[in-house]
């Protein structure tokens, strides 16, 4: 059965509403940013933290869930998160982690100087230095999708497609045979998340050329060792991200997968994950 956070709640920040996701576990506490698959009640990854006996808390980031702060960049969101931190009584952080485009929000929060995470994760994470989208047409593409009516109509219509079986192999494809009732459920549970409102377009945005030098910057100030994920089969995020990120933040690892798709976290190759994300943890003990 997938596997969700007990709970859901929102919490009141200076900036407005932010909606969290708040795992058990004696260890942690990991700071959670998932990227474009939804808000923070949808595993797209802290099973490789809640495993191990991590707290995870996952955060809907601007656009998102029931996140209301307006309009906020990376950056800008980063005083809501220290504000949620201190209302859920959160001192000190084990792990800041951020998925797809999550990763830009966690870079933000790991290099604010107020958090200060004994580790960062970056699992298939953009924009690096690199742009993102990295094409002319994946850009056009991104920019007729992210309007919040259109998101909320492929929303709806994914979600239609996938609550069956027989939806769900079709977009699964020949993955489908490699996935168990479990990997079923929590890809089921992804694509029905899909619909970001105005999450997709911020996103789009933080990913310009023009960005390039203060994103640069940006991973020079990240001062905790860092492991970095990714996959050269990924269609979503270029593998060149994954070394972008390794070369420019100046304590990382590359561990890189064999995972098929962007969606690393589904399927048998999800153990390649767990025990990166376990060896690299296991130093703090």
């Amino acid at each position: 059965m997938i596997r969700l956070a007990a709970a859901s709640e929102v919490v009141g920040t200076s900036l407005g509403d932010v909606e969290v996701c708040v795992t058990g576990g004696r260890r942690g506490p990991v700071l959670f940013f998932p990227g474009g698959h939804g808000g923070a009640t949808v595993d797209c990854g802290w099973e490789s933290y809640t495993r191990f006996g991590y707290r995870v808390v996952a955060f809907s980031r601007p656009g998102h869930g029931r996140t209301r702060v307006g309009d906020r960049t990376a950056a800008g969101f980063v005083p809501a998160v220290e504000e949620v931190c201190a209302a859920l009584g959160i001192s000190t952080v084990t792990a800041v982690v951020g998925v797809s485009s999550g990763g830009l929000q966690a870079l933000h929060v790991a290099a604010s100087g107020s958090v200060r995470p004994a580790r960062l994760v970056l699992h298939s994470a953009a924009p690096s230095t690199l742009r993102h989208p990295d094409s002319a047409g994946r850009r056009a593409l991104g920019r007729v999708l992210s309007g919040p009516r259109v998101q909320r109509g492929l929303g709806s219509v994914v979600s239609r497609t996938v609550a069956t079986d027989a939806g769900l192999r079709l977009v699964a494809g020949s993955l489908w045979h490699t996935w168990g009732p479990e990997d079923r459920d929590r890809a089921r549970a992804t694509f029905r998340a899909t619909g970001s409102g105005g999450g997709l377009a911020a996103d789009l945005r933080q990913g310009r050329p023009d960005d390039d030098g203060a994103r640069h910057t940006l991973l020079r100030r990240v001062s905790c060792p860092t492991l970095v994920t990714g996959s050269r089969h990924d269609g979503a995020v270029r593998f060149a991200h994954a070394l972008d990120l390794a070369e420019h933040i100046d304590d990382a690892r590359l561990a890189e997968l064999d995972s098929p798709t962007h969606l690393f976290w589904v399927g048998p190759h999800a153990a390649q994950v767990h025990r990166a994300v376990q060896s690299f943890l296991a130093e703090l003990l």
